[in-house]
């Protein structure tokens, strides 16, 4: 029998943001820079943290990103995102649990536009010849502390960014309604390295994972620089139906 996610997802609700609707326009984002960093993760507690839409991976891992975009719309912002693996039907995406911006101009259209829950915090990305440096810090915490070590050079095309899965409110029929978007950009690799991920410091419940998201074994990270989007929105979900049934296309 699948797994399916336990999240109470009425409570869930009650943090996420409200959004503007499903027709945005796409944001170019040019010459990013994005430390990615993925672990195993305890399974049972996990589970709690997926809406019964999804299925949690096996074995359950998370992924931990800081990205640094120089040129948005919003102006340059920088963005910290911790998710779970997770799999709408049979297709792999990372559900975010929390995330984190330096700007409050980015912060406001990322959140209504894209469903992103995230408060303001300062972000700091350092690629330094032998590690490359991630770290949050929010009211004076740091909250991730996070590198890779040893970077090596490698071809762009090893490096895969899983979708991501937003739960959101939007506003339908006058009622403001629970729904999963999927956001899911597209790269263009410029320059990509692998290294030993190396996890300092997770402040869980500063990102939305209680005390149930508990990191154990590495498995990757990558650091890499590319262009990037924000894109429309095709898809979304009931959360609380499973996807073969609950997903639909959006307007957009």
């Amino acid at each position: 029998m699948p797994l399916f996610g336990k999240q109470d997802v009425q409570a869930a609700v009650a943090r996420v943001p409200l959004m503007k609707g499903f027709g945005t326009e796409a944001w170019e984002l040019k010459n990013a820079e994005i430390l990615h960093l993925a672990f195993e993760v305890i399974e049972g507690p996990a589970e709690w943290l997926v809406p019964p839409a999804l299925h949690p991976s096996i074995p359950p891992y998370a992924t931990l990103a800081v990205a640094r975009f120089p040129t948005s719309p919003a102006g340059p912002f920088a963005l910290a995102q911790v998710r779970l693996v997770v799999r709408a039907g049979i297709r792999p995406r990372g559900y975010l649990l929390g995330a984190y911006t330096d700007s409050e101009q980015a912060a406001a259209e990322l959140r209504t536009r894209w469903g992103f829950t995230l408060g303001l915090a300062t972000i700091t990305l350092q690629a330094r010849h032998d590690r490359v440096i991630g770290q949050v810090m929010r009211e004076g915490q740091t909250i991730l502390d996070m590198e890779l070590e040893n970077p090596e050079q490698i071809a762009g095309t090893e490096v895969t960014y899983l979708d991501n899965l937003h739960l959101a409110r939007v506003m339908e029929n006058g009622k403001e309604t629970p729904v999963i978007v999927q956001v899911d950009p597209e790269y263009v690799f410029h320059n990509a390295q692998r290294g030993k991920p190396r996890l300092i410091s997770l402040q869980a419940d500063a990102w939305g994972g209680d005390n149930r998201l508990r990191c154990t074994n590495p498995m990757h990270a990558t650091f890499s620089r590319c262009d990037t989007d924000l894109p429309k929105l095709r898809f979304g979900m009931d959360p609380l139906v499973p996807a073969v049934q609950g997903s639909r296309r959006l307007a957009a």
